[in-house]
């Protein structure tokens, strides 16, 4: 069962190499250098759904992400 489910998901994952792909397209292809602020997939841009396009989570977001980090940035524990 175990090697029926990995050659499944093979088809439906992406590897190391594929899930890098677009960042790095995004990050050093003089074909989209100056475009800022837009949504790629698999190399090309394309149109967030609807929760990434949600303006009440993200401001939600944005306000527990910037709560949890001024809570954990007061006193660092850094351990060395």
């Amino acid at each position: 069962m175990h090697g029926v489910m990995n050659k499944l998901l093979r088809f439906i994952l992406k590897n190391v190499e594929q899930g890098a792909a677009t960042t790095c397209y995004v990050a050093l292809h003089p074909q989209v250098s100056g475009i800022s602020g837009e949504y790629f997939a698999d190399n090309n841009l394309a149109k967030a759904d609807s929760l990434g396009r949600d303006i009440v989570l993200a401001k939600k977001l944005w306000d527990f992400s910037m709560n949890w980090t001024e809570k954990n940035t007061e006193s660092p524990n850094i351990v060395i």
